[in-house]
């Protein structure tokens, strides 16, 4: 619960600042931006636990959750390759780190 309200505050917090300096952005596309709603299903399964399991506790479909998980680690290899570039190579390994527990 914690690490969700954080990440809608940085969200809002994003959104006035946008808003302050007059960026063009449909409101509606920026709050799909922040969807939230598989975070606790991509936790349980880099936690290990079994799909299977977690598909009767939700009405999303199988295939959508994969893609998104696939997604996700996409994601997090990029964003190691951008903490590479930068030369924080802590961060580099958390990314990576993260992309490894999700992979399966």
């Amino acid at each position: 619960a914690k690490l969700r309200d954080a990440m809608l505050a940085h969200h809002h917090r994003i959104d006035v600042i946008l808003r302050k300096y007059r960026v063009d952005i449909d409101p509606e596309e920026y709050s799909k931006m922040c969807n939230i709603g598989l975070m606790g299903i991509a936790y349980r399964w880099a936690s290990g636990e079994a799909l299977a399991k977690i598909m009767p506790e939700t009405w999303l479909q199988e295939g959508t959750i994969v893609r998104a998980i696939v997604r996700a680690e996409e994601l997090l290899k990029k964003l190691g390759d951008v903490a590479k570039l930068l030369g924080n190579m802590r961060l580099r390994e958390v990314f990576l780190e993260a992309a490894l527990l999700i992979h399966r």
